[in-house]
């Protein structure tokens, strides 16, 4: 513990304090050098500022994996994402909240299909399948990741919804791709399918939609990772309901699914992995981590074996890996899955025959088997 020295009368007293590990004493330290602050100087911004300070004692005391990827895409995006808000200002007041479908209850015990852009969806012929089954004509949903949506068009499937949960510009390539051999064009179908955008979308996609059904709603942001983000934009727009990406379109999709109570939830082309033989330096995120060669890596190899995980999954049999990003994302589904199974009674079935989500509470079967059992 601590103990307290009296200098002289009614003068500071000599504090000490019990011994802390170099690197934490350095990285405060140098910090406080780096800005030519006295000892004394440090402890008078800590009561000076202790809002900041409470929230640094209340932020997580370890960080994850899970807070690591929230924080730096906070940070890296939330620019971005006030600007297209601001862009999108008139968009977003003419169009209706997502709470509107749920409240509809025209999707409650429905089931439905996430569609995904995995490899596995090509590898199964899955989006073949679909279309040959009378699934949607039996009252079955389609949810497509706005990736998916030309696969699913060329294929012959019209999918009720497809979301747009990334701010960048290039999700326009996405609802304007041109349609391989007798496939239908995103601009003819626009009409039909429900359009499901985050608030943060690129203004750009909105403007070349072209379809009449428009539905916004947000993401929350970690209040005690980045404060006054989440307050700030809740503020900015109270009138949007708050729903949980996942971090990425293949899980919004099966949140939203579940938001609206569509159960059983099958899920196609939602690897949240790479198949086993595809080059590590292939993958997405590959560079990123590359650059950490040298301060938390070794060598390449190490970074390898650190980053990546091989994975073969307990039903299928299958074999893979997944990186860094892909285990969060994976981690994401598989809590969201418990979570809307306690609160919403809603029921999680992977039919992606391979990839890396598997959870006692998620049944694995072929989608041959889903269409079959629950179209009727």
């Amino acid at each position: 513990m601590g103990k307290e020295q009296v200098r002289g009368s009614g003068g500071p007293r000599l504090r000490y304090i019990p011994a802390i590990p170099d690197e934490d004493w350095d990285s405060l330290n140098n910090l406080r050098k780096e800005h030519k602050l006295s000892w004394r100087g440090v402890f008078e911004r800590f009561r000076m500022y202790s809002g900041g300070v409470r929230y640094i004692f209340t932020a997580p005391g370890k960080m994850t994996k899970q807070t690591k990827l929230d924080l730096n895409t906070v940070m890296g995006l939330i620019n971005s994402w006030i600007s297209n808000i601001s862009h999108n200002w008139y968009e977003i007041h003419n169009s209706s909240d997502i709470s509107v479908l749920k409240g509809a209850g025209a999707y409650a015990g429905r089931p439905a299909i996430c569609v995904g852009a995995g490899p596995s969806l090509f590898d199964h012929e899955h989006l073949d399948l679909l279309a040959e089954s009378s699934f949607q004509e039996k009252g079955g949903l389609v949810f497509s990741t706005a990736h998916s949506l030309q696969w699913c068009l060329d294929a012959g499937i019209v999918p009720d919804m497809v979301n747009v949960v990334d701010g960048d510009e290039k999700m326009v390539d996405f609802i304007t791709g041109a349609p391989e051999g007798d496939g239908l064009a995103v601009d003819e179908v626009a009409d039909d399918v429900k359009l499901i955008y985050i608030a943060s979308a690129h203004p750009e996609v909105l403007k070349r939609w072209k379809g009449k059904q428009r539905y916004t709603f947000m993401s929350g942001v970690p209040q005690d990772l980045v404060p006054n983000v989440d307050t700030f934009l809740s503020v900015l727009l109270p009138e949007l309901t708050q729903l949980d990406t996942g971090g990425n379109s293949g899980t919004f999709n099966f949140s939203l699914a579940a938001y609206l109570g569509c159960s059983p939830i099958g899920l196609i082309g939602m690897d949240l992995s790479y198949p086993k033989d595809y080059p590590h330096d292939r993958t997405q995120y590959y560079n990123a981590y590359l650059q950490s060669v040298g301060l938390e890596y070794r060598d390449v190899q190490e970074m390898i074996e650190k980053c990546y995980t091989d994975y073969t999954h307990p039903v299928y049999g299958t074999e893979c890996y997944y990186d860094f990003v892909y285990e969060i994302f994976r981690n994401g589904i598989l809590e969201l899955s418990k979570i809307y199974e306690q609160v919403w009674g809603t029921k999680l079935i992977n039919c992606t025959e391979g990839g890396a989500i598997y959870a006692d509470n998620i049944e694995c079967i072929r989608l041959e088997e889903f269409i079959e059992r629950y179209t009727v």
